[in-house]
């Protein structure tokens, strides 16, 4: 997929033109930060939008504009920034974990710039206090066992999950299910032909 054609796919996820703006400032300032410190690898920005941003993307239409999302390992801002650029249309709010200092300051300054409905905190998601959420999301943080530990007391509290994983999903939710009782659904990706995005509305230790 070209970045033009992913630009246009972002059409039928229903996601508005005050949107679009946002997430294009958004990559520019990603560009501008990514030559000062290690956001994301230098070849990532020739497929921002095809590999990134419309990945990310799919995740507007299942959480609204107006839920309660904690991302976990917000690093770049993936899905974080994405879903908080579209949170500006509703009432939602995205609280983004990340716990290199450097990278909070590039997501904080995004924050900043766009006005957008978002926070970030400076911290490993293992020190969280536990605060109600209807969404926790990650993307390519962990391997799903670990997900799952890290997010259950959210899910626990009635927070659904949603993990972005590749081809190898199957053989990650095979090791999940050796310690969890999980409610779950695989949803193909748009962006990536191979891999799902992890809705887990339940998770119980076996």
């Amino acid at each position: 997929m070209t970045e033009l054609e992913a630009k246009r796919a972002l059409n039928a996820l229903g996601v508005s033109r005050e949107t679009k703006v946002k997430l294009e400032r958004y990559v520019g300032l990603l560009e501008q930060w990514r030559q000062r410190m290690n956001l994301i690898g230098p070849r990532e920005m020739d497929h921002i939008w095809a590999r990134h941003v419309l990945d990310c993307a799919q995740l507007i239409p299942v959480v609204g504009l107006d839920s309660q999302v904690l991302d976990i390992g917000s690093g770049a801002g993936f899905p974080g920034l994405v879903l908080a650029c579209a949170a500006a249309d509703g009432e939602g709010h995205v609280t983004m974990v990340e716990s290199v200092g450097k990278k909070c300051a590039f997501l904080s300054a995004v924050i900043s710039d766009l006005g957008l409905s978002a926070s970030v905190s400076n911290n490993r998601v293992e020190a969280l206090e536990v605060k109600p959420a209807d969404f926790v999301t990650a993307r390519a943080l962990a391997p799903l066992p670990r997900l799952i530990e890290y997010a259950s007391a959210w899910i626990g509290k009635g927070a659904t999950a949603l993990f972005f994983k590749g081809e190898h999903w199957r053989e990650e939710l095979t090791q999940a299910q050796e310690c969890w009782n999980l409610a779950y659904e695989a949803i193909p990706s748009r962006a990536n032909e191979t891999g799902v995005i992890l809705k887990i509305m339940e998770a119980t230790r076996v």
